[in-house]
């Protein structure tokens, strides 16, 4: 497998690679935490900071309850494919199968590891009845009668996407022409033979039959993942490089289509996607999908921060970290990884982790298991965009794009949400965001470099949208330049605005000296006096409480 190459500007969704798992680039090492810092957040223990003093401060809070169970799934049995070993063809071929299979239920699951080994343990324990498949060969035995027949493709061509389109319309599974014979030994009857069409072809010929609302964009070498979701869905899949073809599909699949996947790059994929009113979901190394979306997590609720009194005499900042739309990494490597959840230096120092909504639809389980693992100091907002990653400045219905959000945001409990805009947008385009009863704040980042408006705030109806002051991100912000600016920020929370700042963590920064998590705690240790450590959910309280009154008419 090929890692996409990082991007120094805009490379919000690279990638890179974990020994054989595909995973963004990502970098921490496990430094030792100092002692005077946990003292100081032993002493700030409660949420509420001490006395001003000239020492820098954590703002910690009450421990949280252990992790909690998710409610019983109810299936009673599963069939279970280990993903290791299957070659491209057979990986095309269980997803496929998976997909329709899992249509209305949970059914088919192909083992993998991190949060979905989580899921698959939690399943065991509540007794669900695992059956063992050593194939997809196996496993097509036992569901036969749920398939019609076969759609023809050929490996890392257009055609694949082509009857990946086809397999959850037609009922059908996606036959590599390498593996025709044993099809035809299988009982397979040929449906289709796409092997001549690309993505046009095949949207001229077959749009009809697609499902509206969704897409899927995969790249044609990238057989073994996310290609259950589109089964399951009847989903147009595609991937191609004529942005107003990507465009004039997502409109007329709208509106408000959702695409899962992601482009050959980064701002075009989203700013084609804006300019149909549709919005992105970074997913294409997911797995398992068409099961994580049918499996209940119950009442989805976030860790509650406790509300603060501002503290005269201080100023505070946030660290939020970065590429909360990802859910490929959400649902992968995140939980698992000791650079980010299963860091060391988490619980140490308050962080806020951007989320995607989208999760409270699309993998319910894995955002329960991250509220519930939650630490005393880990705080959630939604984005970067609701539901998912858009371009607020091209899109064409605001309004429309922030009703569709607010049920996402209410489900998932993330009322605070992170835009990351194009440059040429204004903060004033989430005015549509701010009118929802389900946003009580948004947090607002520019594509490069994310705090481009250096704290600009705008408040709409007493509801602020602060941008980004700051950023830790590698040769772009480093500990030593974030801590004069911060120095340079006034300390007056009850009267000045600017006495309170956000710092976006450019999550895949310093993949050789220890990522975003140790270079804010070596951003902490060099505070200047006089400063609050809080999450980004206390800044927008407490700027709400001091402020909002004064701008309930703006």
């Amino acid at each position: 497998m090929v890692g996409i190459p990082y991007q120094l500007f805009g490379g919000h969704n690279d990638w890179g690679l974990l020994g054989s798992i595909p995973i963004r680039f990502l970098m921490l090492r496990s430094p030792i935490a100092l002692l005077t810092l946990l003292a100081i957040g032993i002493l700030c223990c409660g949420g509420t900071p001490v006395s001003a003093q000239n020492t820098p401060k954590i703002v910690a809070a009450p421990p949280r309850t252990p992790a909690s169970e998710p409610p019983p799934s109810k299936l009673r049995e599963l069939w279970v494919l280990p993903q290791k070993g299957l070659s491209p063809a057979e990986a095309v071929l269980a997803q496929t199968l998976q997909g329709l299979v899992n249509k209305k239920k949970a059914r088919v699951w192909l083992r993998s590891d991190s949060i979905l080994a989580i899921v698959e343990e939690q399943l065991k324990r509540e007794g669900v009845q695992f059956h063992e498949m050593s194939s997809p060969w196996e496993l097509l035995k036992d569901f036969r009668s749920q398939v019609k027949g076969a759609i023809v493709y050929r490996l890392n061509t257009p055609s694949i996407n082509v009857a990946t389109s086809l397999c959850g319309p037609m009922k059908a599974v996606a036959i590599d022409e390498s593996l025709l014979p044993l099809a035809d030994a299988a009982g397979l009857k040929v449906l289709a033979d796409v092997r001549a069409m690309d993505d046009q072809a095949g949207w001229d010929k077959y749009h009809a039959l697609f499902a509206r609302g969704v897409m899927i964009e995969q790249a044609t070498t990238r057989s073994g993942f996310l290609r259950d979701l589109p089964v399951a869905l009847n989903a147009f899949t595609m991937y191609n490089n004529n942005s107003a073809f990507r465009t004039y599909v997502a409109r007329e699949l709208g509106p408000q289509t959702i695409a899962y996947g992601w482009g050959p790059d980064e701002y075009g994929w989203v700013r084609d996607l804006s300019r149909a009113n549709a919005t992105a979901v970074a997913a294409d190394w997911c797995s398992d999908l068409s099961a994580l979306r049918l499996l209940p997590a119950g009442k989805l609720q976030r860790p509650k921060v406790e509300r603060m009194k501002a503290e005269p005499g201080v100023r505070y900042i946030a660290f939020v970290m970065s590429d909360g739309d990802n859910i490929q990494w959400l649902s992968k490597d995140f939980v698992g990884n000791s650079r980010f959840w299963a860091s060391p230096l988490r619980g140490k120092f308050p962080i806020s982790w951007e989320m995607s909504p989208i999760l409270a639809k699309m993998g319910p389980r894995v955002l329960q298991y991250i509220y519930a693992t939650a630490t005393q100091s880990d705080d959630f907002i939604a984005g970067p965009g609701a539901p998912g990653y858009t371009f607020l400045h091209s899109q064409t219905d605001r309004l429309a794009l922030a009703k569709q959000a607010a049920p996402y945001l209410r489900d998932s409990d993330l009322p605070i949400v992170s835009v990351l805009n194009e440059n040429a947008g204004s903060l004033a385009e989430t005015i549509p965001l701010l009118d929802q009863s389900a946003v009580s704040s948004v947090i607002y980042k520019d594509y490069s470099p994310y705090n481009r408006r250096k704290g600009d705030i705008v408040w709409h109806r007493g509801k602020p949208c602060l941008s980004y002051k700051f950023m830790l991100w590698s040769k772009l912000m480093e500990p030593d330049g974030l801590v004069r600016g911060i120095e340079q920020m006034p300390t007056d929370p009850l009267n000045n605005e600017a006495s309170y700042a956000l710092v976006n963590m450019h999550a895949w920064s310093w993949g050789d000296q220890g990522g975003p998590l140790v270079k804010a705690q070596e951003t902490i240790d060099k505070l200047p006096p006089n400063t609050r450590v809080v999450t980004a959910t206390q800044i927008m309280q407490m700027l709400s409480d001091n402020f909002s009154a004064r701008h309930a008419k703006d």
